[in-house]
């Protein structure tokens, strides 16, 4: 029986929205490189899916966020489709953890390596929280 995890993206801007969703897994033990993956893979493929079959274009909403040139061909303004590549946005999810630009907490406890596990039970949620540098300060 697979595993269930409900994922909320933390919103730190005010008047911001959470976004929620499950994901599933195999097995009830994952690291967080697993975690990130699995996620980042599962928004990607819903993307491009989505892009396929729609005559119009729903904004990427993702971990790891698309780049000029593939907003600019998936932009709202245009029919034009790029398929966007998971393995590329895996990478810069991981480097984003590793630098710490993307904190993944499960529970009240902040992990502190791509390959910690986490045991997923009945109410396990993760939050990932994307921390934003300041200019100028």
């Amino acid at each position: 029986m697979p595993a269930t995890l409900t994922v909320r993206d933390q919103a730190m801007t005010p008047g911001g929205k959470d976004h929620v969703f499950e994901l599933e897994f195999p097995t009830e033990s994952i690291t967080v490189r697993e975690l990130i993956r699995e996620r980042v893979y599962q928004e990607v493929e819903d993307f491009n899916r989505d892009t396929r079959a729609s005559t119009s274009l729903k904004p990427f909403r993702g971990l790891v966020q698309l780049s000029g040139v593939e907003q600019d061909l998936n932009g709202p303004s245009t029919r034009r489709v790029c398929e966007v590549d998971w393995k590329k946005h895996y990478e810069l999810a991981t480097e984003a953890y590793e630098r710490r630009r993307v904190l993944v907490l499960v529970g009240d406890r902040q992990t502190e390596s791509l390959d910690e596990r986490i045991e997923i039970r009945r109410g396990t949620e993760v939050v990932f929280l994307r921390l934003v540098m300041l200019v100028g300060g």
